[in-house]
């Protein structure tokens, strides 16, 4: 330890007379660590400890599996299945399920739209979780009619109820129903997925039997004891049981359990931290052949010493530990950069997310810089300093020492000899740059062709907003039909406005509604797993509002009333997939359980979502004929839109005070909201690129500058001897050259196998391109020539009197 501690006093001393080098090695390593750290925490945060659960490696989600759940994790059971999982399995204390369940509350202030859940009175105990205020929901409450009870999360207490502690017990109007306060949840606890609100969840005797309709997410809290194995063993068997008892609706089913963490994870998310990962290895790594090279160099200027040392008895692995020391002090200094580094990058990812889709991230406000962030960049920097020290070290360590004890040589002839090493880490580097820059300007096109490129409809010019009608309100489809009426009429007399339709499902609104569909003549499908399709209810403006072409046959119109024969529109992927090469005007089909529709219009595919849903197939029915509660408007406008936003909301408050609009917004902004995901993997990967380049163009200028300063000598000699300044100026750009062209060759090679990567990880959204590569590769090879131009025009300015007498 005495011995340690004295490397470390000889280390700081070496390194602070050499201030200038000190602050390169540690401004690069910081860098790499930085963008490591900052990726770590936001695996830490929203992959491995998105919960604050406490007990939480006891909690499960058991999914069902089936050909029409092949990402969906959650949201897949059906009630009779829960209730028979139940019955059927001993390893879980608590089996709990939850509904979506989003509603209107209408307080003293004005009407707002509430994220909430239906959960059966058993959830907060499977979770563990104790209501800071009142009670949670008895067995009783899931009976219809003695449901209206719910328990409100602490945040809305506090917002909207000025944390009044009389709030138990008190009434609220909840989509227009009285509904008793009878808990407020503890602050911090708003699972899943941002929760505000949660009721029980009632099901009549005929849903609770269903088990067509898979909508439930499903979680357990297992036995002491028991592991995630040995539940799914068990679960198992039970579905292969009810897939033998009840085969028209659980054939080809069966169920999974999985952690929570796992189960409640976003499908899209893993895949993306995984390529930023790698990016931000890459990074690490191309700082730590940048690192190698720099103290390669200077263990070459200390090779006199060294040997002086080895003469004198000095062991190699004495020489060696103090080396590696000082890498060590390096990496240790570059910690405190390093986290801020990361912490300016943790703070630009979590501001950047839009507010309203923070509560889809789970772990989101947990990105900071912790403890643990501490001790995995503390970590990271020593095991990287091994890395970018041992080679210099054992290169140092081993002196050549006739050659390093002669009076004039210091080192250089050594130095040339070696200076293949230098020269491969500078490869390596250029050769890691590559792809990088490949992946950030593959994830920019296809983050600018999903936001700017062609979406089967024009957004600019269009507003949007939604609203969801109330059924004690809107009881019937008349009702529903004469508010879609009035509103379309108030919305239409705005200033500028051209045209304004609705539509229960819009591109960019979130969600989607699905039907099986059912053609006229076609072969039976199987009634387990019936092919699906989009399914829109549009009024008659909306296509035309939306930009949306009719490629065949005609659009909706007035016409297309409740009382009109029942019609639909398919779009051009359903006639494709389902008609093949027949003309489908005038066919019929059915969607779901609604009559025979006839096939009066083919209209053009739409972008639903960048991640799933592109150009799926989709039918649209007149919102006339099947008028629901949900509602997404699109006002087509000229000017201001921004200027149209409160009007909008006042037209709709004034036929109904108490229903809340929400996502106000222009198009393009719920579209840039909307692809966030892909713009996030654009930004990060762009930062990766621009920092790799700017290390490889470092690493290129360091090593020119050390070799022309090793080859003074010899280049005083060229110029004596006749050289003229084009010679050596050419002679030293052919070398910085030649090392990037091997390093561009091995990076297109690697940039190949990224492109694929990248493909597979993000399927549809990114396409390789070798134009991009070998552009890159060429600005890449010139950046690195240029970087060795300057330290070559010093060269020719050696004068040769001076350098022959050193």
């Amino acid at each position: 330890m005495h011995s340690l501690v004295t490397d470390t006093h000889h280390a700081v001393r070496l390194l602070l007379k050499r201030p200038g080098l000190a602050a390169l090695v540690i401004l690069t390593l910081s860098l790499g660590l930085g963008a490591n750290a900052a990726i770590f925490q936001v695996i830490d945060a929203l992959i491995l400890r998105p919960f604050t659960i406490a007990d939480i490696d006891r909690l499960v989600l058991i999914a069902e599996t089936g050909p029409e759940f092949t990402l969906d994790k959650q949201e897949t059971v059906s009630p009779a299945n829960f209730a028979d999982w139940k019955k059927q399995t001993d390893v879980f204390d608590q089996l709990a399920a939850f509904d979506w369940w989003e509603v209107n509350l209408a307080t003293r202030e004005e009407a707002e739209r509430v994220a909430g859940f239906r959960v059966t009175a058993n959830f907060f105990d499977a979770l563990g979780v104790q209501p800071a205020l009142g009670r949670t929901f008895t067995a009783a409450e899931e009976t219809p009619g003695s449901h209206r009870r719910v328990i409100i999360s602490h945040g809305l207490w506090q917002r909207r109820f000025g944390g009044d502690h009389g709030i138990l017990g008190r009434t609220i109007l909840i989509d227009a129903v009285p509904h008793e306060v009878v808990g407020v949840a503890p602050a911090g606890f708003n699972f899943p997925l941002g929760s505000d609100i949660w009721s029980p969840l009632a099901l009549t005797s005929e849903q609770a039997q269903a088990r067509a309709t898979r909508y439930l997410t499903v979680i357990g809290r297992l036995a002491r004891g028991k592991s995630v194995d040995t539940a799914q063993a068990q679960v198992a068997v039970v579905g292969e049981r009810l897939a033998q008892q009840y085969p028209e609706h659980n054939k080809d089913h069966g169920a999974k359990v999985m952690t929570l963490v796992s189960g409640m994870r976003d499908q899209g998310l893993g895949p993306i931290v995984v390529l930023w990962q790698a990016s931000a290895g890459f990074v690490l790594l191309i700082a730590c052949a940048n690192i190698a090279n720099l103290l390669l160099a200077r263990g070459a200027e200390r090779q006199r010493d060294l040997a002086v040392r080895a003469a004198l008895g000095a062991s190699r692995w004495r020489m060696m530990r103090e080396l590696l020391v000082e890498s060590l002090v390096l990496a240790v200094a570059a910690v405190p950069a390093a986290l801020a580094f990361a912490w300016v990058g943790i703070q630009l990812i979590r501001v950047n997310l839009p507010p309203r889709l923070v509560r889809f991230v789970d772990g989101w406000q947990n990105l900071d810089v912790d403890l643990r962030l501490i001790v995995f960049t503390l970590g990271l920097a020593t095991t990287t300093a091994v890395i970018f020290g041992l080679l210099p070290a054992l290169r140092a360590s081993r002196p050549v020492l006739v050659e390093a004890l002669k009076d004039g040589s210091r080192g250089a002839t050594a130095g040339r000899n070696r200076q293949w090493v230098r020269r491969a880490l500078v490869a390596g580097q250029v050769a890691l740059a590559l792809p990088l820059l490949v992946a950030s300007t593959l994830s920019a096109m296809g983050a600018q062709r999903f936001l700017h490129g062609a979406q089967g409809y024009e957004p600019a010019g269009l507003l949007t907003m939604q609203a969801e009608l109330p059924s004690a309100v809107y009881p019937n489809a008349e009702s529903r039909r004469r508010f879609v009426e009035r509103v379309t009429e108030k919305l239409r007399e705005m200033p500028g406005v051209e045209s304004a339709g609705i539509a229960n499902v819009i591109p960019t609104g979130g969600g989607n509604a699905g039907r099986a569909i059912t053609i006229d003549g076609a072969p039976p499908t199987d009634t387990a797993n019936p092919p699906y399709v989009d399914y829109r209810t549009v009024t008659a403006a909306f296509l035309n509002s939306m930009r949306i072409p009719i490629v065949r046959g005609r659009g909706f119109t007035t016409a297309d009333s409740e009382t009109g024969p029942p019609v639909v529109i398919v779009s051009q992927s359903l006639a494709n997939r389902h008609f093949g090469a027949t003309d489908p005007i005038g066919k019929r089909l059915k969607l779901g359980d609604s009559p025979w529709l006839t096939v009066v219009g083919v209209s053009g595919d739409v972008i639903h979502n960048w991640f799933g849903r592109r150009n799926a197939p989709t039918a649209y029915r007149p919102y006339a004929q099947a008028p629901g509660l949900g509602l997404c408007f699109v006002i087509r406008a000229g000017g201001d839109l921004d200027s149209l936003m409160q009007p909008a909301r006042a037209a709709v408050r004034a036929l109904d005070p108490a229903l809340p609009v929400f996502l106000l917004m222009p198009m393009p902004a719920a579209l840039a909201e909307r692809t966030i995901g892909l713009q996030y993997v654009a930004a990060i990967m762009a930062v990766f690129g621009a920092i790799a380049l700017v290390l490889a163009v470092v690493g290129v200028y360091s090593l020119m500058a050390f070799m022309i300063a090793q080859r003074t000598h010899e280049i005083g000699v060229r110029i004596a001897l006749g050289a003229t300044r084009r010679n050596v100026l050419s002679l030293t750009v052919r070398q910085s050259a030649a090392m990037a062209l091997w390093g561009v060759i091995i990076g297109l090679a690697l940039s190949f196998g990224v492109g694929r990567m990248l493909e597979s990880l993000l399927a549809g959204v990114i396409s390789g391109d070798l134009r991009v590569s070998l552009s890159l590769a060429a600005i890449l090879l010139t950046a690195a020539v240029a970087a060795a131009y300057l330290p070559a025009r010093r060269a020719t300015a050696i004068d040769p009197v001076i350098a022959l007498r050193q």
